[in-house]
């Protein structure tokens, strides 16, 4: 019996499940991990997966497992007993906390320098040629580069240390370079979006129930039913477009772009409207403007229920000439919906208090097949998670949590507050990117119709600027 169908056995016998799972999610349950039990969410295996190709010794995806793959010995609770559990594979986040050790480990350090060479030996990027797979990998190893460049450009570690580095990095950015596919080839890489709404896969509407995998059918391309949100900007002679991008951005060090909307019960006009309103009488900018975040006040204008908003998450790449390139790859879809801006408790929502969190995200396992359903999968409400991104500057590996956060308590910790619900758990009303990055300048606005998202080129634009890209291209022009 094959991995998949003893696992859909065992979930019959046991009666696992929030409830009678169609054949689809049956099929969408990857046998590489477990999902019940402590280990939910753990591989099985420190093997590589048969990702980028059926053979798990295939060149690219032991390369993938060397960065992608670690092994952990935490508790499943605070103060239980510590489990060891193998972490990471087909996620989009690089398990690299900034006080972690484990990628400067000789071990380590030996292992992907060994692949990376054998790769670049061998031209290993002429193993595989479809530009799903080449785009994808290239984006792993550059979340590898950009972390270890972080760490000798914020000289963390001694001289040999930092040298390890350096070599390492000069063969990953080869590797990089090799697998680039031209500028015209990655305008055509696939829009997964639509094609997981094309999928039947996901439901096109909420009903205001947690369960329903719902994406919002006309999220990209319905400007009236969903806007997207722009910065406020002043009128400044001096270039600041470099600091209106996403505290998201930032944390992923321009590999992605990010895009929000917001959706109003009445639309546009009465989201328009409702901006205005916060702008004139709803914040407190003195301390808003002290603290680098928003400061609403307590009668501040509220949402109407139903509000919905969408944080998008897409692909950038590097072509042939290292330039950087907006992809239409979607990597992930937040999507918050207020069944109540007032916060009651209210256990029909997966946030306990009124607001439904969900989380989709790409799998290259889907991603490959041909994109089904878009390589878009959603990611367990109670998964425990690592958080990896917004984590101090001296967070060790699995950060100060551990395991003891689930997905919807990550959201919540956010983007929900007991005391203050609705707009006030709302911080992308401005650019919440710190006093540093243009913060507290007014409120967001509506990008008018027709008008094209800033968001990509102006994350081409920090992103040049940003001294890890700067580290790559002087690599490769030596």
């Amino acid at each position: 019996m094959r991995p998949v169908q003893l696992f859909v056995v065992c979930v019959l016998l046991t009666g696992w499940g929030p409830g009678l799972l169609s054949a689809a999610e049956f099929e969408e349950l990857d046998p590489a991990y477990y999902h019940t039990g402590e280990l939910a969410g753990s591989l099985r295996s420190d093997g590589p997966l048969p990702l980028y190709d059926a053979d798990p010794q295939h060149l690219w995806n032991r390369l993938f497992a060397a960065i992608s793959i670690r092994h952990s010995n935490l508790p499943s609770k605070r103060g239980g007993t510590p489990l060891a559990r193998i972490e990471g594979g087909d996620r989009i986040e690089f398990l690299g906390w900034p006080g972690t050790t484990y990628w400067d480990e000789p071990e380590t350090v030996a292992r992907l320098a060994g692949l990376l060479d054998e790769f670049l030996n061998q031209q290993g990027e002429q193993l595989i040629t479809d530009p799903v797979k080449r785009v994808i990998l290239q984006r792993d190893l550059w979340a590898a580069f950009d972390f270890l460049m972080n760490q000798n450009i914020t000289r963390r570690g001694d001289l040999p240390t930092r040298k390890r580095r350096t070599e390492l990095c000069l063969r990953l950015a080869r590797v990089m370079r090799a697998l680039a596919l031209p500028a015209e080839k990655l305008a055509e890489l696939p829009d997964n979006y639509t094609l997981a709404l094309q999928s039947g896969r996901f439901a096109a509407t909420h009903e205001f129930d947690p369960r329903r995998e719902y994406l919002p059918p006309r999220l990209l391309t319905d400007a009236d039913e969903w806007p997207e949100l722009d910065f406020h900007q002043p009128k400044l002679h001096e270039d600041i477009e470099r600091r209106f991008v996403f505290l998201h951005t930032r944390a992923f060090r321009g590999r992605s772009y990010f895009r929000f909307f917001y959706r109003f019960p009445e639309g546009r006009k009465q989201l328009e409207e409702y901006l205005k309103q916060v702008d004139a009488v709803g914040v407190d900018w003195r301390t808003a403007g002290q603290n680098g975040f928003i400061h609403l006040k307590p009668d501040v204008p509220q949402i109407p229920a139903g509000t919905e908003v969408a944080l998008v998450q897409f692909l950038m790449a590097l072509d042939t000439n290292l330039k950087l390139v907006p992809t239409k790859l979607v990597e992930s879809v937040r999507v918050n919906v207020y069944k109540s801006a007032l916060g009651e408790n209210d256990p029909g929502t997966n946030s306990g208090q009124g607001i439904n969190f969900t989380k989709y995200t790409l799998k290259r396992r889907l991603a490959f097949a041909n994109m089904k359903f878009g390589g878009l999968h959603r990611e367990p409400d109670d998964l425990p998670i690592y958080r990896v991104i917004f984590e101090s500057e001296n967070a060790v590996d699995w950060g100060p949590r551990g395991r003891n956060f689930e997905l919807v308590a990550d959201c919540r910790s956010c983007h929900s507050d007991r005391q203050q619900t609705g707009v006030h758990t709302i911080p992308s009303l401005i650019n919440s990117g710190g006093i540093d990055s243009g913060a507290q300048l007014g409120i967001v606005h509506t990008l008018a119709k027709g008008t094209p998202s800033p968001h990509p080129a102006r994350t081409v634009k920090w992103k040049s600027t940003d001294e890890t890209y700067r580290r790559l291209v002087e690599f490769l022009e030596e």
